[in-house]
């Protein structure tokens, strides 16, 4: 059984955690379904931005809990290096990392949504659930 693993911004702490119990998407929240498939974006970012990782700050818990779901808040530097990949770059490292099309997406739909959380000053969140 996997970990569902959910990429989701929201304009405070409390917002996001109305995602808590059932998920950004059954929250109304914009996010990025990343189930199986990433559960680290702080190395994705330092990947893309050719950043090392140390550079970024560190990723808060707002809610834990080690059976139930879990919610994260992404480090603002981390956030911020995401949103500022351009489309080449992205496609550079597609081919680097030989993804498929399904990848692909889902990089561009996380830088995306990384560059919204910008522009509207909102928070990333990670929301987890066994």
């Amino acid at each position: 059984m996997g970990v569902l693993v959910d990429y989701f911004t929201a304009d405070s702490e409390q917002s996001a955690r109305r995602a808590l119990s059932t998920g950004p998407g059954a929250a109304g929240l914009p996010y990025v379904d990343c189930k199986g498939w990433l559960d680290e974006l702080d190395t994705l970012a330092a990947e893309l931005s050719g950043r090392d990782l140390s550079e970024f700050g560190d990723t808060e818990t707002v809610v834990g809990a080690d059976e139930g779901p879990a919610l994260e808040r992404m480090a603002s530097e981390t956030v911020e290096a995401l949103a500022t990949v351009d489309d080449a770059r992205l496609h550079e490292y597609a081919e680097e990392e030989l993804l498929d099309e399904f990848e692909v997406e889902r990089v561009t739909a996380l830088r995306d949504l990384a560059r919204a959380a910008v522009r509207l000053n909102q928070g990333m969140y990670c929301w987890m659930c066994p």
